[in-house]
């Protein structure tokens, strides 16, 4: 058996609780209308007429009826003398019966069509005596508690029919975007559109919380997918070409070679794509593991001054180009930093100065105390980076013009410099004007958060 769903089980429930309640209303008014209000025109005309006796006075030797409400709640009152004659007030004009006084009795009186209760007390003052009679029409009532039921009969189930519609409609708003949500995730994967967003506008119910979540979710999707795409992308593109000079090296020597160093010859070129590719692999496996999160960090409140001071010496020792190295460092800047990672990251920014700097140039390290941390500068008075390529630069092999890509660098290191940087809960700036130079600028807190 097909399952329903959810929105038409959430009618239903709906449909049946507000039935019960109708049925509970419509029973309590019914259980009303016949065991309370049948009697309700009795208790009334007693209950008003002995209120008229008690207000009849006898004083200085005459009664005093002054104070009586002929008329309260649909009893009628009547005064009589002991002979029967009225004395004050009138009946009700349909009652005609001539129905003799009879002392605390309480009778039905049919006049006509009509129905009437009757009452009739007798004061004796000792002097004299009068009577009080007491009429109210059966209907003044039960009259309007037959309305009330006939009422309750047709608007209660039309108050039903209303709920259950309004009920479905709310249901059916309030689930939409569930069905958007589907919609959206079952396109995202078959993989045929990667953009597809449920769209809901913000709002502070929960539905809408979740639709928002899921949009933000499937934006982080599409940005995995499209990084994913361009990482294949450019790591076949990177691969493709020690692959092909180390097929076209082992080919000729194949073919051509002769004596021991035409092979050596080859070997050596083999040998260099290879370390190549292992350089590549082994930075994209390190930068894999970052974006997993699984890169073992072993954070260290160190000596942030020496490990920058160290690092200068030994980068000073393999200059390139004749470039000469200086570093200003302020002394016992401690900071909670995975030692090996930001030796690299050093290592790597002061590699790259040395790469575009110019010749007999300058490349100066200075390090800082900042507001919550420490700021590294690496700077150099290379070639620079145009304006616009510098929002590129931290791209996975990305690198900026033809003169950084006659460099041998294949485009990883600042990429993976900005990860490490972030591991450490810190950020990194690119400064730079195109023929003068470039500085980088490492900010790195004092404590993790």
């Amino acid at each position: 058996m097909r399952q329903l769903s959810a929105k038409v089980r959430i009618t239903l429930w709906f449909a049946v609780m507000m039935l019960i309640i109708d049925a509970l209303v419509l029973t309590f008014i019914m259980v009303i209308n016949g065991n309370v209000v049948t009697r309700d025109p009795e208790s009334v005309l007693v209950k008003e007429l002995n209120a008229n006796v008690d207000r009849v006075k006898f004083d200085n030797q005459r009664f005093r009826f002054d104070k009586l409400d002929y008329y309260s709640r649909g009893v009628y009152t009547i005064l009589y003398d002991d002979a029967g004659t009225v004395m004050r007030g009138a009946p009700p004009a349909e009652f005609t019966a001539d129905e003799p006084l009879q002392d605390n009795a309480v009778r039905l009186v049919k006049c006509g069509a009509e129905d009437f209760y009757v009452y009739d007390v007798h004061l004796d003052m000792v002097v004299g005596g009068v009577w009080l009679r007491g009429v109210i029409a059966n209907e003044v009532t039960g009259g309007a508690m037959t309305a009330i039921v006939a009422v309750a009969w047709s608007v209660l189930p039309v108050l039903l029919i209303l709920s259950v519609i309004g009920g479905y409609l709310i249901a059916r708003a309030a689930l939409r975007p569930i069905k958007k949500v589907t919609e959206a995730a079952n396109a995202i994967s078959d993989g045929t559109d990667l953009k597809a967003r449920i769209g809901m506008p913000r709002g502070s119910d929960e539905v809408s919380q979740l639709a928002a979540s899921f949009d933000n979710m499937f934006d982080r999707l599409e940005q995995s997918f499209e990084a994913e795409q361009r990482f294949t992308s450019d790591a076949s593109h990177e691969l493709r070409t020690p692959t092909t000079v180390i097929l076209a090296e082992c080919n000729y020597a194949q073919k051509n070679a002769e004596t021991i160093d035409d092979y050596r010859s080859a070997l050596d070129v083999i040998q260099r794509q290879a370390e190549k590719m292992s350089a590549l692999v082994k930075s994209l496996l390190e930068i894999t593991r970052m974006d997993q999160g699984t890169q073992k960090v072993s954070f260290e409140y160190a000596d942030l001054s020496e490990l920058v001071g160290v690092v200068c010496e030994e980068q000073a020792l393999v200059a390139q180009k004749g470039i000469r190295l200086e570093h200003s460092i302020r002394p016992d800047i401690f900071c909670e930093i995975d030692v090996f990672l930001i030796t690299r990251v050093l290592q790597n920014l002061i590699d790259n100065a040395y790469k575009f700097g110019r010749e007999n140039g300058l490349v100066r390290v200075t390090l800082t105390r900042a507001p919550g941390g420490a700021a590294i500068s690496v700077a150099d008075n290379g070639i620079g980076i145009a304006p616009d390529q510098l929002d590129q630069i931290f791209k996975r092999f990305y690198q900026a013009d033809e003169s950084r890509r006659s460099q041998t660098g294949m485009g990883l290191g600042l990429s993976m410099v900005e990860q490490i940087v972030h591991l450490h809960g810190g950020t990194i700036d690119v400064k730079s004007t195109l023929g003068a130079g470039t500085t980088f600028t490492v900010f790195l807190p004092e404590r993790q958060a």
